[in-house]
C-alpha cells in the first residue's frame, strides 16, 4: 500500500506541475521540477524533454545540465553525458558532480587516464566527496595500481570511518599483501557495516590467523 500511495503522490505531483506549466510555460524551474518527478517515475524520455525545456529557457541552469548528463549516463550515451556535464562546468567550474559524472562516463568508455583526471578535479574541489574517491580507487585498481587504490580507500575512511565498501576493499588488498591481521580487522568492519562480504575470504584469513576472534 505504501508503494501505491507513493506512486499516487508522484502522479499527482506530475499533474500539478503540468497544470502550472500550462499557465507559466516559461518558468525553467517548473520544467526542471517536472523532469525530476519524471526521473523518480523512471520516465526517462519525458525527463529528458523537460530538462531540455528548462535549459532552453535558462541555459545557465547548472543542475539541469548535470541531471541531463546523469540521465545520459544511465542510458550509456557516454559522449552526450560528457558534453552535458561540460556544459555545466562552463557555467560553474567548481561543479564537483559534473567532474564526477565525466569521470564515470570516461571510465565506462575505457578512457582511464581522462577519467582519473576528472575524478581528481572533483576531489581538488571537494576532498570529502566519497563517491569520486571511491570511483578513483576503483579506476586505479583497473589500471593495476593497487598501492594508490589502497591510499584512496584509506582516505575514504578518514572522512567516513564506517564506509563498509572501503573496509572490504582494504581487506582484499591487505590479504593479497600477506597482512592477515589487518585484513581481518577490515573484513570485520565491512561485515559489521552490512557489506556482502565473501565468506570464503573470511575463512581463508581465519585459517592463517588460527583462532581469530569473532
Amino acid at each position: 500500500m505504501e508503494i501505491e500511495d507513493q506512486e499516487l503522490q508522484l502522479a499527482g505531483l506530475i499533474d500539478r506541475l503540468k497544470q502550472y506549466i500550462g499557465v507559466n510555460p516559461r518558468n525553467p524551474s517548473a520544467h526542471y521540477n517536472l523532469a525530476m518527478a519524471f526521473m523518480r517515475k523512471q520516465s526517462l524520455d519525458e525527463a529528458e524533454f523537460a530538462l531540455k525545456m528548462a535549459l532552453e529557457l535558462d541555459p545557465a541552469m547548472v543542475e539541469a545540465w548535470i541531471n541531463l548528463g546523469g540521465l545520459y549516463l544511465r542510458q550509456k550515451r557516454l559522449d552526450e553525458a560528457v558534453a552535458a556535464n561540460e556544459s555545466a562546468l562552463a557555467h560553474n567550474s567548481k561543479a564537483v558532480l559534473a567532474y564526477n559524472n565525466i569521470g564515470f562516463a570516461r571510465m565506462m568508455a575505457g578512457q582511464l587516464d581522462e577519467a582519473a583526471e576528472a575524478f581528481t578535479r572533483a576531489l581538488d574541489e571537494k576532498p570529502d566527496m566519497i563517491q569520486a574517491r571511491i570511483n578513483l580507487a576503483r579506476l586505479l585498481e583497473q589500471k593495476g595500481d593497487r598501492d594508490e587504490a589502497f591510499v584512496q580507500y584509506e582516505k575514504v575512511l578518514e572522512y567516513q570511518p564506517g564506509f563498509a565498501l572501503a573496509h572490504y576493499n582494504l581487506a582484499v588488498i591487505l590479504w593479497e599483501r600477506g597482512d592477515a591481521a589487518q585484513a581481518w580487522a577490515h573484513f570485520q568492519e565491512a561485515e559489521r557495516g552490512g557489506f556482502p562480504v565473501d565468506p570464503d575470504l573470511g575463512r581463508q584469513i581465519q585459517d592463517v590467523l588460527g583462532e581469530a576472534p569473532r
